[in-house]
Order: structure tokens, then C-alpha cells, then sequence
């Protein structure tokens, strides 16, 4: 017996190792034609196929092209370089030194004649989520998920000098994340032609919030364009030991925008749509003479704005780009405090002396979305900032449904705790539907009302059709996760999908 089961394992071996065979592993250097010295994270891809990897920092690289695979030629690329393009026919069996050669630059006048700066903001500036949309991740050591691309289209004016490029993390479990910022011409909705001349990394350190890359040094100037795509290319991630490995930028379904995908460095654009990227630009823009300035028209951020984006953002909040206010509203330890009730405990601050005005904020939101207004309204009225159940600082110990009743009768719970009836309420979105429920069931509570982008229904004529569709596509992938968090977002998804139902009859 011992011995039919070590033939056996014998004969399964022998069919393994075939299939094994034909994975062909690939490994080498990048090198400087000139210096001698490593390209870091210099990429590798096979043409038009999702197949390639990036090299660390040392340019030092492993690509496997798998079984299935029949590539004849691998590309390598580095922003300021001429690409290599490497036939496998005649590729070593060892390790293979690459050397590319520096990129010849051809200087063109860059002059502003007889024209202002004015510093103008292109791209999206909410940090609202509706879409979780994972690109980065690394799940095993097999997956390379390296040289993967991800951007969107910003439109911008016809002469601007680049001052930064911002985008805001959702979410990142990663100890750290290398990236490579990338500026493409556009061509019929998708990359085309770079435009950097220098290799420009960022790295990514913090779970969630702005990240901002400054570009003043390199003196970048977009001319004759009226929109750029804008892109991260993954080289680098360091995981966190116990953390689930995910990374995702701040995206909200947008139609009319699409949010750019690639696999590899050499594999096809793809447009994905509706999205679009919590990304933008600032840049001086510079208003030149007629024969100076691109004849071709252009939308300005404020024109090129969509109702369908005002929808969205309707619903989630704009977020307003990065808090001007050095005030910490929303996490202040001299005047924060929770305040229990059923099953939860609230954070809520207080601010000025007056009429009390109750603030309430949108789904997945907090105090801190309020950053630009807490400050002047504290100047007439006595300010009572709240996180909702579940959101922000607020903890909830329940796992069910949420609704906006439950939230008014929180709010109740908490004005009662203030010994305050007749309060006014400012609600924004789910705020506002809050604020109603309240209003409907607890009027002795409420003096007024200011409600804005709230709904009576949850239908497609209070929400874009594109929106609630990618919802219902996100809530079981949330509800699958083993992680607290996505579960609360699911909820909170949950409640776009099912509530208000408000009547006033």
C-alpha cells in the first residue's frame, strides 16, 4: 500500500511539474546607460496585456509571466528615460543587466508675456466615498499587484504653472505606500503622451486623509491643453502586520466623469464609469494675448460642473478640500464630550452663547465637515456640533439597521441631557433627514428648521439612479467583510437604500 501511494505521489508529481515548467521567471537590474546607477522602481510590462511588475529601489526586479501567457517582448519604462523594448526570443537564462538610456529633453521657450497669475483649483475637492473600489491590494505573495495605475481627467486652463497635486486616502491599511505621480496628455477620453520629465514619488504613511505633493520646484508648465489626466502608479508597499491589506482613494459615481484603470505599465487604459477621484490641482493659471494663448475652449471648474455632481455631492457633502480652519473642530480635547444614550455614545462639542442651533451632518460624516462654518455661527448663536450614531467619534454598540428615527431619538436623548427644548436645527443630507424626523415626532424640541439636501424618499428622483445602483452593488461586498468598519459602512449605505419614508399627512 505504502508503496502504490508513493507512485501515485510520483506520477502526480510528474504532471505537476510540466505546468510548473512553463512559468517563465525573469530577473534582473535597471541601470543608468550613462551613470551606471539603479533606475528605482523602473516598470516592466508585456504590450497591451495585463502582465508586468515594477523593480525596487535599487532597480533590482522579478517579473513571472505565467503559463497561459505568450508574450514575445517586454517594455521598460521609467518617467525620463527611453523605454527598452526587450525581445524574450533572446532574453538570458540568468539575470539580465537593462540600461536605459536618459530621455533627450528639448527645452521650449517658457515665457508669460503680458498676463496675471490667478491661482485657480482644477479637479475634485470633496472627500466624500461612495465607492470602494480597491485597487491596491496585495492578497498573496503570487499576486503582483506592482505598476498598477489608477488617475482621472482634470480639465485646465490653456497656460497654468503647476503649484501641487492633492488626493484624499479613504482608506489605508498599509504601514506605508510607494507611489509614482504620473500627467499624461489626453486622447480620446484616456492617457496618452507623459508629460513629466522626472520621476516623482509619494509616500503614504497616513490611514485616511489629504495627501498633498508639492510640484513648485519642478517649475511644471501645461501649455495648449485643456485637460491632463492625472494619475498613481503603486511601486512600493510595506503591509502591517495584522491589518487586512487594502488602499483606496476617496471616489464617488459622477456621471459624465470616469476614474482610469490600468493593470500594468504597457496594459490597455480603461475608463470606468460613472466615477470620479476625490483629486485635484492647484496651479497659477496665466491669461495670455490671443496669439499666445490655445485657441481650443475651456471649461473652467466652475462651468464644467455637473448638476449630476452637484447630486452626488448633494447627497455625501462636498468636504470642501482640506479644513482651512486651524481651529481642531471635531476633536477638540478642551471641549469635546460624550453624552450616552440608547445603545450609543454621541461626541458632541459646544461653542459661543445664545439661541442653541443643533448641527447635524451627512451620511458618513462628522462635526469636522462643519469646520468652515462652526466658527462664525458660534458668534451668534450657542453652537451644538454633534457626530451622528456610527459616524465620526460617535460610538455605536448596536449592530442592526440604522434609520433616521433612531437618529432623532439619539438627538432627543441628547437635548434632554442639555435640558434644551426649542432648539434650531441645521441639517445637511442625512442631517436634514434627521432634523425632520425629529421635527415630525418631537416638535416641542424644535424652534426652526434649515435643511439642506434632504429627501422624503429614497427614490431616483432624490438620488441619481448611477448612485443608487453602485450602492446596491457595495452593500453585500461591505456585508462580506470581516472588518467592523465596512460592516458600519454597509449600514450606512443601507439606510441610502431604505429610508426616509416621511409622510405629513
Amino acid at each position: 500500500m505504502n508503496h502504490f501511494v508513493g507512485l501515485l505521489a510520483s506520477l502526480l508529481w510528474m504532471l505537476v511539474i510540466p505546468g510548473w515548467a512553463q512559468n517563465r521567471v525573469l530577473v534582473g537590474v535597471v541601470l543608468d546607460q550613462v551613470t551606471q546607477q539603479p533606475v528605482p522602481f523602473a516598470t516592466l510590462g508585456v504590450p497591451q496585456q495585463p502582465l508586468g511588475t515594477a523593480a525596487n529601489e535599487a532597480g533590482a526586479f522579478r517579473l513571472v509571466l505565467p503559463a497561459t501567457a505568450s508574450p514575445t517582448a517586454v517594455v521598460v519604462s521609467s518617467v525620463g528615460y527611453e523605454a527598452a523594448t526587450l525581445p524574450l526570443a533572446t532574453w538570458p537564462t540568468g539575470p539580465q543587466t537593462i540600461r536605459l538610456r536618459p530621455a533627450r529633453v528639448a527645452l521650449g521657450e517658457v515665457v508669460v508675456r503680458g498676463g496675471k497669475a490667478k491661482t485657480k483649483t482644477f479637479g475634485r475637492t470633496g472627500t466624500s466615498t461612495f465607492m470602494v473600489a480597491r485597487m491596491y491590494t496585495e492578497p498573496d505573495l503570487v499576486s503582483d499587484e506592482l505598476a498598477k495605475e489608477q488617475g482621472t481627467i482634470v480639465p485646465v486652463d490653456p497656460y497654468c504653472v503647476l503649484r501641487d497635486v492633492n488626493f484624499f486616502v479613504a482608506f489605508n491599511r498599509f504601514r506605508t505606500v510607494t507611489f509614482r505621480l504620473q500627467l499624461y496628455s489626453v486622447r480620446q477620453g484616456l492617457p496618452d503622451r507623459p508629460l513629466l520629465r522626472r520621476n516623482i514619488f509619494v509616500d503614504v504613511t497616513q490611514p485616511r486623509g489629504w495627501v498633498r505633493v508639492d510640484l513648485q520646484a519642478d517649475s511644471l508648465v501645461l501649455r495648449g491643453l485643456n485637460e491632463v489626466a492625472v494619475t498613481l502608479q503603486w511601486v512600493r508597499s510595506e503591509a502591517q502586520e495584522g491589518s487586512q491589506k487594502a488602499f483606496g482613494i476617496a471616489a464617488v459615481p459622477t456621471p459624465g466623469h470616469s476614474i482610469l484603470f490600468r493593470d500594468k505599465s504597457q496594459a490597455l487604459w480603461r475608463a470606468v464609469k460613472p466615477g470620479n477621484l476625490s483629486l485635484y490641482l492647484t496651479a497659477d493659471s496665466y491669461q495670455l494675448s490671443n496669439h499666445s494663448a490655445s485657441a481650443r475652449p475651456v471649461d473652467t471648474p466652475a462651468t464644467s460642473d455637473t448638476l449630476s455632481q452637484r447630486a452626488v455631492d448633494r447627497v455625501l457633502g462636498t468636504g470642501g478640500g482640506p479644513p482651512r480652519s486651524s481651529h481642531h473642530y471635531g476633536d477638540s480635547a478642551a471641549v469635546g464630550r460624550y453624552v450616552p444614550v440608547a445603545g450609543a455614545r454621541l461626541y458632541c462639542e459646544q461653542y459661543g452663547q445664545g439661541l442653541p442651533l443643533l448641527l447635524l451632518h451627512g451620511n458618513g460624516q462628522s462635526i469636522k465637515d462643519f469646520n468652515q462654518q462652526i466658527g462664525s455661527l458660534a458668534q451668534h448663536f450657542r453652537v451644538i456640533a454633534v457626530d451622528t450614531r456610527a459616524q465620526g467619534k460617535s460610538q455605536d454598540a448596536t449592530t442592526g439597521p440604522l434609520s433616521y428615527r433612531l437618529f432623532a431619538e439619539d438627538m432627543r436623548q441628547l437635548l434632554d441631557s442639555l435640558h434644551l427644548r426649542q432648539v434650531a436645527i441645521l441639517g445637511w443630507s442625512d442631517g436634514g433627514n434627521t432634523a425632520l424626523e425629529l421635527a415630525l415626532h418631537y416638535p416641542t424640541y424644535v424652534s426652526r428648521l434649515v435643511i439642506m439636501g434632504a429627501n422624503l424618499f429614497p427614490t431616483d428622483q432624490a438620488l441619481d439612479p448611477a448612485l443608487l445602483t453602485i450602492l446596491r452593488r457595495q452593500v453585500p461586498l461591505l456585508q462580506a467583510e470581516d472588518d467592523p468598519a465596512a460592516r458600519t459602512q454597509a449600514r450606512l449605505y443601507q439606510l441610502l437604500l431604505t429610508e426616509p419614508q416621511l409622510t405629513f399627512a
